[in-house]
């Protein structure tokens, strides 16, 4: 195949893609999967906090982990509510976490599985309790992710405390700390794209395709929403139209646009599939 060849089959993948993110109604579907994401993600802090909320330190590293791509706004109202559930945790809350909270949270993933079907055009077949424990192993999965990057964030600020004490290398670790933690979570966003894209949709092995949309997601989820953060920092601040809701109105167009990357990467895995 030539270049030009390349070239004009990389533009018809584009359009078609373009045109079944239409004929799909992505946007509408970010916007409706928003909505989940938004009741499903306060249960899955509570549900964090209480396991990991004894733990030294562990609170502090899940908000550090959340700041790297969060909006300021949005990291604000996320930052309130987790500390307020530490300040209130107890024994009982984290038995109500495991029940109750498990459940809910993993309402925005099933969600997300059924708003993947329509991207890959798969028929659902499985039966609901399937479809809901496929959902809340999916749920834990990106649980155990968001600890393991947790649990890095608070292991090199306490390597990078001793390094620059023990052999003063400040403004070096800094720079090397913050590259190291981008590209952890990176890593971290792409394994759990990649295990929503492989176990979501209901589709034979041999028919998924998982990488392509799952880089385009996972690179898409962390530029963007550095970019978002940059606009919300040049443009007057949200509160001025929206007051108190300003917060909870940042929160809710970021998740669309995290559900929004999410679905496109599900139709170009799809398309990509058919080549």
């Amino acid at each position: 195949m030539t270049d030009r060849e390349a070239h004009i089959d990389f533009k018809k993948l584009l359009l078609r893609i373009w045109q079944e993110c239409n004929n799909d109604n992505v946007a509408g579907t970010a916007a409706e999967l928003s909505y989940y994401f938004l009741l499903a993600l306060f249960p899955l802090l509570i549900f964090l906090t209480s396991l990991i909320g004894f733990l030294p330190d562990a609170p502090s590293g899940l908000i550090d982990y959340v700041a790297r791509v969060a909006p300021p706004d949005a990291l604000k109202l996320v930052r309130e509510t987790l500390t307020d559930v530490v300040k209130n945790r107890s024994g009982g809350l984290l038995s109500f976490a495991l029940i109750g909270t498990v459940w809910a949270s993993s309402s925005g993933v099933a969600s997300l599985m059924e708003a993947l079907n329509i991207a890959y055009e798969a028929k659902e077949t499985r039966p609901f309790w399937k479809r809901r424990l496929v959902a809340i192993g999916l749920t834990m999965i990106f649980t155990l992710l968001v600890i393991g990057g947790s649990g890095l964030i608070i292991i090199g600020h306490r390597l990078g405390d001793w390094l620059e004490h023990s052999l003063g290398l400040g403004a070096a670790l800094n720079v090397a700390s913050t590259v190291l933690g981008y590209l952890t979570g990176l890593g971290l966003l792409l394994a759990g794209v990649s295990v929503l894209y492989t176990f979501g949709p209901d589709l034979k092995p041999a028919k998924r395709r998982i990488l392509p949309g799952a880089l385009f997601a996972a690179v898409g989820i962390v530029a963007g929403s550095l970019l978002f953060s940059f606009y919300l920092r040049a443009v007057p601040a949200l509160s001025a139209t929206y007051g108190s809701l300003g917060a909870v109105v940042t929160l809710m167009l970021w998740l669309y646009l995290i559900g929004l990357l999410l679905l496109v990467g599900g139709e170009i895995n799809s398309e990509v599939a058919r080549v």
